[in-house]
């Protein structure tokens, strides 16, 4: 699991640091996306948390779409 999560990170950074500069981001828009770049099956609840987790560092804001 610690690897799936590692890899799961690297594919939001790599996601959040293409749309920089955007003030807000699609919640189901970055998750179909991560489930297409990363091939995963991907819990939502988890990549959810690490979504709203790491745009907010960024200053970014997720619609929860969902």
């Amino acid at each position: 699991m610690p690897d799936q999560t590692a890899r799961i990170r690297a594919a939001i950074g790599r996601l959040l640091s293409e749309k920089t500069g955007v003030a807000a981001i699609s919640m189901r828009e970055s998750i179909d996306e991560l489930v297409a770049r990363t091939g995963e099956a991907l819990t939502e609840d988890s990549v959810q948390d690490l979504l709203l987790e790491m745009a907010e560092v960024r200053g970014m804001m997720v619609v929860l779409d969902v």
